[in-house]
């Protein structure tokens, strides 16, 4: 039962470090892209 919980904990923690990875890849991307939109349209007016 213990040996059952520990590896539960550490497929939780895994999980959560991936899905925090994923969402800051996801946000830096987002990001550069607002980023590029908002200075094209700030040196082209």
């Amino acid at each position: 039962m213990t040996r059952k919980n520990n590896s539960l904990g550490i497929f939780a923690i895994l999980l959560t470090s991936v899905y925090t990875a994923i969402l800051t890849t996801l946000l830096m991307n987002t990001k550069q892209r607002v980023d590029f939109l908002y200075y094209k349209n700030k040196f082209n007016n």
